[in-house]
C-alpha cells in the first residue's frame, strides 16, 4: 500500500489545495457547499495521480539512476500499466464532462500539457520552469470556474511569480544533485538562482502595490493590516530561500513539515480571514 501511495504521489494531493484560493481571495467563503468542495478536490488530485502515475511509468528507468525511490515497477508490464491508466482517464474524465463541462476542458487541458511536459518540455531549459508553474496557475484557474470567483490580477501576477520561484527551486535542486538527462548544468546554477531572486521580488512587488491600491478597501476592515501580511510574505518567502536547512527536500514536504513555515502561513490566513469584510455577512 505504501507503494502506491508514492507511485500515485497521494501526497501531493495538498498541492491540489490551491484551488481553494479563489474563495479565500475573493471573499466568498460562504456561497460554497462542502460538497462541492470535495467533489472537485477529489476529481483534480484524482487526474493529477493519473499524471504522476504515467510520468513515474515514462521516467522510472532516469528516476532510479537520480534518486531512491519509494516502489518498484515492473517494466515487463509496462502495456498493462498504460492500460490501466488509460481507462482510469477515460472514467475520470467521462465524470467531469458529466459533472461540469468547463471543468472537464480545464481537466483536458491539464492532462495534455503534463503528458506534453513529461515527454518534451520538461527537457527545455527555461521554458520548463515557465511550464511547471503554469501548472500551479491552472489549478488556481479551475478553482475560479469551480466555485465560480473572478481572479484579479493581482492575484494572478502574484500567484505566477511565487510558482516561477518554486519552479526554479526545483531546478535548483537538479543541479546540485546532477540529475541524469535533465537540460541544466552547474554552469545554469547562477542564471537560475537570479530568476529566482527576481520573481521572489516581483511577488513582493505585486502585493505592495495590491497593499496600497485603494480599489481594494471596500474589502476589507482595516486596511493597514494588509502590511503585515505583506510582511509574513517576505518572511515566508525568506524562510523558503534561506533559512530552510533542508534545501533538497521538494515543496510539498516544505509546506506541510517546516515548523517556521507553518506558523507564518497560518497567522496570514487569520489575519486575511479576519480583516475580510465578507467574512462577517
Amino acid at each position: 500500500m505504501k507503494e502506491y501511495f508514492y507511485l500515485f504521489k497521494i501526497h501531493h494531493w495538498i498541492k491540489n489545495l490551491i484551488i481553494f484560493l479563489p474563495v479565500l481571495v475573493g471573499h466568498s467563503y460562504f456561497k460554497i457547499q462542502f460538497l462541492e468542495f470535495i467533489i472537485y478536490f477529489l476529481i483534480l488530485s484524482f487526474l493529477s495521480s493519473i499524471i504522476y502515475f504515467f510520468n513515474n511509468l515514462n521516467d522510472y528507468k532516469e528516476d532510479i539512476k537520480n534518486k531512491k525511490l519509494n516502489y518498484i515497477l515492473n517494466l515487463d508490464k509496462k502495456k498493462l500499466y498504460y492500460f490501466f491508466g488509460i481507462i482510469s482517464f477515460f472514467i475520470l474524465i467521462t465524470f467531469t464532462f458529466i459533472f461540469n463541462q468547463e471543468i472537464f476542458i480545464v481537466c483536458l487541458f491539464y492532462f495534455l500539457l503534463s503528458i506534453s511536459y513529461n515527454f518534451y518540455f520538461k527537457r527545455q531549459k527555461y521554458l520548463d520552469i515557465l511550464i511547471l508553474s503554469f501548472f500551479h496557475v491552472l489549478r488556481i484557474i479551475y478553482g475560479s470556474i469551480a466555485f465560480e470567483v473572478d481572479l484579479s490580477l493581482y492575484f494572478i501576477l502574484f500567484c505566477t511569480s511565487i510558482f516561477l520561484m518554486i519552479g526554479s527551486n526545483k531546478r535548483l535542486v537538479e543541479i546540485d544533485k546532477s540529475y541524469f538527462n535533465r537540460p541544466y548544468g552547474k554552469k545554469d546554477k547562477r542564471k537560475v538562482q537570479i530568476l529566482q531572486l527576481f520573481f521572489s521580488f516581483f511577488g513582493i512587488l505585486v502585493f505592495l502595490i495590491y497593499s496600497i491600491d485603494p480599489s481594494k478597501d471596500q474589502f476589507f476592515i482595516y486596511k493597514e493590516l494588509l502590511f503585515i501580511n505583506l510582511l509574513l510574505i517576505i518572511l515566508i518567502i525568506i524562510n523558503f530561500l534561506f533559512i530552510n536547512k533542508n534545501k533538497d527536500q521538494d515543496i510539498t514536504i516544505f509546506i506541510y513539515k517546516n515548523k517556521i513555515n507553518s506558523i507564518l502561513v497560518f497567522i496570514f490566513f487569520i489575519i486575511f480571514l479576519g480583516n475580510s469584510v465578507s467574512f462577517y455577512n
